[in-house]
């Protein structure tokens, strides 16, 4: 028993290793606490995170294919406004219930309207720490 438990352990720990590599060789932090949805080929889905390269969606994963191009509208809640980011994108990964989708390169105006939803947040949680 005691063996057993060593090596759920030892598996334990071998999974949480990769997993924080995985973690260190992003190339863009994701973002979770941001306040937003994707609109996928005409249908709404949760954001579970988001970052410059790509996006996790809560969605049904029967609905998409690896390596489907899709274009996607990313409406962010910001503090004066909803911003609408139009973009397209790929799926790469797919699990019960999640699609990943990894972004075309972005354009400028993507890159501008990403750094004002980043901004956005700061300047709120700033906001939030003065009171």
């Amino acid at each position: 028993m005691g063996k057993n438990m060593f090596g759920k352990l030892a598996s334990s720990l071998k999974q949480d290793e990769s997993s924080a590599l995985l973690h260190k060789n992003r190339h863009h932090p994701r973002r979770g606490d941001d306040r937003c949805v994707g609109v996928v080929n005409g249908q709404m889905h949760p954001v579970e995170n988001w970052c410059n390269g790509g996006m996790l969606i809560t969605a049904d994963e029967r609905l998409f294919s690896i390596g489907q191009e899709c274009i996607f509208t990313i409406k962010f809640k910001l503090r004066d406004e909803i911003m609408e980011v139009d973009h397209k994108a790929r799926v790469i990964r797919k699990t019960p219930g999640k699609v990943a989708l990894l972004f075309d390169p972005l354009t400028s105006p993507v890159q501008s309207n990403f750094q004002k939803v980043v901004d956005d947040y700061v300047s709120r949680r700033f906001v939030e720490s003065q009171m």
